[in-house]
């Protein structure tokens, strides 16, 4: 599939993303870019997941495309890659955000997902140009892209201090609603890495989801 390069004020450049924080000028695109126009939630966390979180993780991206929207992510390992396969087992649409050219898409363990994503009427999106490597402060800028795609976004475990945090202040910096897992009894019996969202929940700036009862909150 072709690169499509999309620029700012050009009608098919997402409105929402207009008005995040630095918007890049010009946002590169690999697949069905009709998405762009759909109403997207961000659903990020640890690479460093729990078997249970990664299931959690799959089962809100269900819900979020069962409801006709578009399941946002940075398809690294562990919660990003769990919230595309669910997105993908319920049939429903999903957005890859990388860090880098869309000549390939990186890590190299989730290329396979990554082509799935596109065979299945999904989209690659980068503020980088074809062949231009990942880098490091690249990962922290291209959260301000996935939360401008979102209209909120889901943190699904996290350390205190990580880069899913980061996703956490753009979000915020946004104004956007933010929703985090937490653990659905005082024991943490399911083992969630939640320092990260139970912070968040604890300060007032997250919603708590505990259970599939309080997926509704997110009033998709």
């Amino acid at each position: 599939m072709e690169i499509v390069e999309i620029q700012r004020g050009n009608p098919t450049y997402p409105i929402a993303l207009e008005g995040a924080p630095n918007p890049p000028a010009i946002l590169y695109a690999r697949g069905n870019v009709d998405l762009l126009c759909r109403p997207g939630v961000a659903v990020v966390g640890s690479r460093d997941a729990s078997q249970n979180g990664l299931e959690i993780a799959r089962r809100i991206a269900g819900y979020i495309v069962s409801k006709g929207n578009v399941v946002v992510s940075g398809l690294a390992l562990g919660i990003d890659a769990a919230a595309h396969e669910g997105a993908l087992a319920a049939g429903g649409d999903t957005i890859a955000v990388l860090a880098h050219g869309l000549h390939t898409a990186n890590p190299r363990a989730n290329y396979k997902l990554a082509i799935r994503i596109l065979e299945a009427g999904g989209l690659w999106v980068s503020e980088h140009p074809e062949g231009v490597s990942p880098q490091r402060h690249f990962f922290v800028a291209r959260n301000r892209i996935q939360v401008g795609l979102s209209q909120s976004s889901v943190i699904v475990e996290s350390a205190a201090s990580s880069g899913t945090m980061k996703h956490v202040d753009f979000c915020l910096q946004a104004r956007h609603r933010l929703f985090a897992v937490a653990p659905h009894n005082p024991e943490n019996s399911l083992g969630l890495n939640c320092q990260g969202p139970m912070k968040l929940i604890n300060e007032g700036k997250a919603t708590a989801l505990r259970t599939k009862a309080d997926y509704d909150r997110l009033e998709l």
